[in-house]
Protein backbone atom coordinates (compact mmCIF):
# COMPACT_ATOMS: atom_id res chain seq x y z
CA UNK A 1 0.00 0.00 0.00
CA UNK A 2 1.36 3.41 -0.98
CA UNK A 3 1.33 5.83 1.92
CA UNK A 4 -0.52 9.12 1.44
CA UNK A 5 1.27 12.45 1.62
CA UNK A 6 1.47 14.25 4.96
CA UNK A 7 -1.49 16.50 4.16
CA UNK A 8 -3.54 13.91 2.28
CA UNK A 9 -6.55 12.22 3.90
CA UNK A 10 -5.50 9.24 6.05
CA UNK A 11 -6.03 5.82 4.49
CA UNK A 12 -8.12 4.68 7.48
CA UNK A 13 -11.08 6.81 6.44
CA UNK A 14 -11.11 8.97 9.57
CA UNK A 15 -11.29 12.15 7.53
CA UNK A 16 -8.16 13.52 9.22
CA UNK A 17 -4.95 14.41 7.46
CA UNK A 18 -2.42 11.59 7.42
CA UNK A 19 0.04 13.56 9.59
CA UNK A 20 -2.68 13.98 12.24
CA UNK A 21 -3.71 10.35 12.19
CA UNK A 22 -1.62 7.26 11.35
CA UNK A 23 1.65 8.84 10.21
CA UNK A 24 3.40 8.71 13.61
CA UNK A 25 2.42 5.08 14.21
CA UNK A 26 3.48 4.09 10.69
CA UNK A 27 6.88 5.75 11.09
CA UNK A 28 7.40 4.01 14.43
CA UNK A 29 6.55 0.64 12.86
CA UNK A 30 8.98 1.29 9.99
CA UNK A 31 11.75 2.20 12.42
CA UNK A 32 11.12 -0.93 14.47
CA UNK A 33 11.19 -3.12 11.35
CA UNK A 34 14.45 -1.46 10.30
CA UNK A 35 15.96 -2.12 13.73
CA UNK A 36 15.08 -5.83 13.49
CA UNK A 37 16.41 -6.08 9.93
CA UNK A 38 19.69 -4.41 10.92
CA UNK A 39 20.04 -6.69 13.95
CA UNK A 40 19.39 -9.79 11.83
CA UNK A 41 21.87 -8.70 9.15
CA UNK A 42 24.66 -8.05 11.66
CA UNK A 43 23.93 -11.23 13.60
CA UNK A 44 24.04 -13.35 10.44
CA UNK A 45 27.40 -11.82 9.53
CA UNK A 46 28.74 -12.38 13.04
CA UNK A 47 27.76 -16.05 13.04
CA UNK A 48 29.20 -16.65 9.57
CA UNK A 49 32.52 -15.02 10.50
CA UNK A 50 32.66 -16.90 13.80
CA UNK A 51 32.02 -20.29 12.14
CA UNK A 52 34.66 -19.50 9.51
CA UNK A 53 37.31 -18.64 12.12
CA UNK A 54 40.58 -20.58 12.03
CA UNK A 55 39.89 -21.98 15.51
CA UNK A 56 37.43 -24.38 13.86
CA UNK A 57 39.60 -25.26 10.85
CA UNK A 58 40.48 -28.68 12.22
CA UNK A 59 36.81 -29.66 12.41
CA UNK A 60 35.58 -27.84 9.30
CA UNK A 61 37.35 -30.30 6.95
CA UNK A 62 35.68 -33.51 8.22
CA UNK A 63 32.38 -31.65 8.56
CA UNK A 64 32.54 -30.43 4.95
CA UNK A 65 33.38 -33.92 3.73
CA UNK A 66 30.27 -35.23 5.47
CA UNK A 67 28.07 -32.35 4.30
CA UNK A 68 29.20 -32.57 0.66
CA UNK A 69 29.43 -36.39 0.61
CA UNK A 70 33.14 -36.25 -0.21
CA UNK A 71 32.90 -33.55 -2.90
CA UNK A 72 34.90 -31.18 -0.69
CA UNK A 73 37.32 -31.96 2.14
CA UNK A 74 39.88 -30.17 4.28
CA UNK A 75 42.27 -29.48 1.40
CA UNK A 76 39.58 -28.35 -1.06
CA UNK A 77 37.43 -26.07 1.10
CA UNK A 78 38.79 -23.08 -0.80
CA UNK A 79 37.19 -24.42 -3.99
CA UNK A 80 33.65 -23.95 -2.70
CA UNK A 81 31.71 -21.19 -4.43
CA UNK A 82 30.52 -18.30 -2.21
CA UNK A 83 26.97 -19.69 -2.12
CA UNK A 84 28.22 -23.22 -1.32
CA UNK A 85 30.45 -21.89 1.45
CA UNK A 86 27.56 -19.89 2.89
CA UNK A 87 25.23 -22.89 3.01
CA UNK A 88 27.94 -25.08 4.49
CA UNK A 89 28.75 -22.55 7.24
CA UNK A 90 25.02 -22.27 7.99
CA UNK A 91 24.82 -26.04 8.56
CA UNK A 92 28.23 -26.16 10.29
CA UNK A 93 27.16 -23.48 12.80
CA UNK A 94 23.65 -24.70 13.60
CA UNK A 95 23.32 -28.42 12.85
CA UNK A 96 26.79 -29.90 13.35
CA UNK A 97 27.98 -30.96 16.78
CA UNK A 98 31.70 -30.43 17.24
CA UNK A 99 33.34 -33.73 18.30
CA UNK A 100 35.93 -31.86 20.37
CA UNK A 101 33.40 -30.16 22.65
CA UNK A 102 30.05 -31.85 21.95
CA UNK A 103 28.64 -28.36 21.28
CA UNK A 104 27.31 -26.46 18.30
CA UNK A 105 29.17 -23.42 17.05
CA UNK A 106 26.07 -21.24 17.40
CA UNK A 107 25.91 -22.07 21.12
CA UNK A 108 29.58 -21.20 21.59
CA UNK A 109 29.01 -17.97 19.70
CA UNK A 110 26.13 -17.02 21.96
CA UNK A 111 28.04 -17.76 25.13
CA UNK A 112 31.16 -15.85 24.10
CA UNK A 113 29.42 -12.84 22.54
CA UNK A 114 26.29 -12.35 24.65
CA UNK A 115 27.59 -9.16 26.26
CA UNK A 116 28.32 -7.61 22.85
CA UNK A 117 24.91 -8.31 21.34
CA UNK A 118 22.04 -5.86 21.29
CA UNK A 119 18.69 -6.73 22.87
CA UNK A 120 17.26 -7.44 19.43
CA UNK A 121 20.21 -9.69 18.53
CA UNK A 122 20.00 -11.68 21.76
CA UNK A 123 16.29 -12.32 21.18
CA UNK A 124 16.92 -13.37 17.59
CA UNK A 125 19.80 -15.66 18.53
CA UNK A 126 17.72 -17.60 21.06
CA UNK A 127 14.97 -18.15 18.47
CA UNK A 128 17.40 -19.11 15.73
CA UNK A 129 19.41 -21.51 17.88
CA UNK A 130 16.23 -23.25 19.07
CA UNK A 131 14.55 -23.10 15.67
CA UNK A 132 14.13 -25.58 12.85
CA UNK A 133 17.17 -27.30 11.33
CA UNK A 134 18.04 -26.91 7.68
CA UNK A 135 15.33 -28.76 5.81
CA UNK A 136 13.41 -29.28 2.58
CA UNK A 137 10.28 -27.35 1.63
CA UNK A 138 8.10 -27.86 -1.43
CA UNK A 139 7.44 -24.66 -3.37
CA UNK A 140 3.66 -24.50 -3.78
CA UNK A 141 3.28 -20.86 -4.83
CA UNK A 142 4.53 -17.34 -4.36
CA UNK A 143 3.45 -13.71 -4.17
CA UNK A 144 6.25 -11.36 -5.19
CA UNK A 145 9.02 -12.02 -2.64
CA UNK A 146 6.99 -14.33 -0.39
CA UNK A 147 7.37 -18.05 -1.06
CA UNK A 148 4.53 -20.39 -0.12
CA UNK A 149 6.17 -23.59 1.08
CA UNK A 150 5.17 -26.97 2.51
CA UNK A 151 7.46 -28.85 4.87
CA UNK A 152 8.64 -32.03 3.16
CA UNK A 153 8.03 -34.11 6.30
CA UNK A 154 5.22 -32.56 8.31
CA UNK A 155 3.27 -31.01 5.44
CA UNK A 156 3.07 -27.80 7.46
CA UNK A 157 2.55 -24.67 5.37
CA UNK A 158 5.13 -21.92 5.73
CA UNK A 159 5.45 -18.48 4.14
CA UNK A 160 9.06 -17.29 3.80
CA UNK A 161 10.22 -13.86 2.65
CA UNK A 162 13.05 -14.25 0.13
CA UNK A 163 14.48 -11.04 -1.42
CA UNK A 164 15.32 -12.86 -4.66
CA UNK A 165 11.84 -14.35 -4.95
CA UNK A 166 11.65 -17.92 -6.26
CA UNK A 167 14.47 -17.28 -8.76
CA UNK A 168 14.67 -20.11 -11.29
CA UNK A 169 12.94 -22.66 -9.07
CA UNK A 170 9.73 -23.95 -10.75
CA UNK A 171 6.62 -24.88 -8.81
CA UNK A 172 7.00 -28.25 -7.09
CA UNK A 173 10.72 -27.78 -6.45
CA UNK A 174 12.18 -28.66 -3.06
CA UNK A 175 13.74 -25.56 -1.52
CA UNK A 176 16.68 -26.33 0.77
CA UNK A 177 17.21 -23.87 3.59
CA UNK A 178 16.85 -22.92 7.24
CA UNK A 179 13.81 -20.75 8.03
CA UNK A 180 14.43 -18.23 10.79
CA UNK A 181 12.16 -15.60 12.32
CA UNK A 182 12.92 -11.91 11.97
CA UNK A 183 10.29 -9.98 13.92
CA UNK A 184 6.99 -11.15 12.42
CA UNK A 185 8.09 -13.08 9.33
CA UNK A 186 10.21 -16.02 8.23
CA UNK A 187 13.39 -15.63 6.18
CA UNK A 188 16.16 -18.05 5.21
CA UNK A 189 19.37 -17.79 7.21
CA UNK A 190 21.55 -18.38 4.14
CA UNK A 191 20.96 -18.39 0.40
CA UNK A 192 18.64 -21.34 -0.32
CA UNK A 193 19.21 -23.96 -3.00
CA UNK A 194 16.59 -26.04 -4.76
CA UNK A 195 15.97 -29.46 -6.27
CA UNK A 196 13.78 -29.21 -9.42
CA UNK A 197 10.74 -31.50 -9.67
CA UNK A 198 12.31 -33.77 -12.29
CA UNK A 199 15.27 -34.48 -9.97
CA UNK A 200 13.36 -35.18 -6.74
CA UNK A 201 13.07 -38.87 -7.62
CA UNK A 202 13.18 -41.10 -4.53
CA UNK A 203 14.21 -38.34 -2.09
CA UNK A 204 11.12 -38.74 0.08
CA UNK A 205 11.57 -42.51 0.25
CA UNK A 206 15.24 -42.07 1.18
CA UNK A 207 14.36 -39.73 4.04
CA UNK A 208 11.50 -41.97 5.23
CA UNK A 209 13.82 -44.99 5.32
CA UNK A 210 16.45 -43.00 7.20
CA UNK A 211 13.88 -41.84 9.73
CA UNK A 212 12.70 -45.42 10.30
CA UNK A 213 16.29 -46.54 10.84
CA UNK A 214 16.89 -43.59 13.18
CA UNK A 215 14.16 -44.93 15.48
CA UNK A 216 13.23 -41.45 16.69
CA UNK A 217 9.90 -39.64 16.81
CA UNK A 218 11.67 -36.28 17.09
CA UNK A 219 11.42 -34.93 13.54
CA UNK A 220 13.53 -31.83 14.23
CA UNK A 221 16.26 -33.93 15.85
CA UNK A 222 16.17 -36.38 12.96
CA UNK A 223 16.53 -33.60 10.39
CA UNK A 224 19.40 -32.05 12.29
CA UNK A 225 21.23 -35.39 12.22
CA UNK A 226 20.31 -36.38 8.65
CA UNK A 227 19.61 -33.24 6.62
CA UNK A 228 22.90 -33.88 4.78
CA UNK A 229 20.86 -36.44 2.77
CA UNK A 230 19.16 -33.50 1.05
CA UNK A 231 22.52 -32.18 -0.11
CA UNK A 232 23.77 -35.65 -1.09
CA UNK A 233 20.67 -36.15 -3.23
Amino acid sequence: MDKPGRNDPCYCGSGKKYKQCHMVADLAAENEQRAWNDAARDLRLGIFEFADDERFDGEAGPAAERYWNGLYAADTLHLMSPSEAERFLDWFAFDYTLPSSDERIVDIYGRENEAKLSTHQRELLVKWADGAPMGGYELTGYERQTLHLKDLFSGEALDVFEPAGHGNAPMGSIILGRPITVQDRYEFFSMPAYIPPEEIGDLRQTLTAAQAADDSSDTAGFMRRHNVLLIHH
